[in-house]
């Protein structure tokens, strides 16, 4: 909800992709900034972005209270313009933003 009106938010024009020129080199480790060298990130169902590590990982099983961490499985996902437009609009209704977009098409097996 807009704070000064309080109406909901909508998107009321169209966005356009604009993909980057081409010919650009390769991305290397950045040098300045936030991230320096290689590091590897979790996203949780919420979109909140963590820096992964063991400590990280093991509060996350207690905090959800795991106990068989065979159970558990890891998916990577691959996503393009069509899936990111997905994620942003699951964003504004949701928590669960991941299970809700990659997840919705897969048939629990029982």
């Amino acid at each position: 909800m807009c704070p000064d009106c309080g109406n909901k938010y909508t998107l009321s024009r169209k966005l356009t992709y604009v993909a980057p020129p081409q010919g650009e080199k390769e991305p290397v480790a950045a040098t300045k900034g936030f991230v320096k060298e290689v590091v590897t990130y979790m996203v949780t169902d919420d979109l909140v972005v963590r820096p992964m590590s063991a400590i990280s990982s093991i509060a996350l099983l207690n905090k959800f209270n795991v106990k068989d961490v065979g159970a558990l499985q890891e998916k990577v996902v691959t996503f393009g313009m069509e899936e990111a437009l997905e994620l942003l609009k699951a964003s504004f209704d949701s928590k669960t933003v991941l299970t809700n977009v990659f997840m919705s098409h897969v048939k629990v097996e029982k």
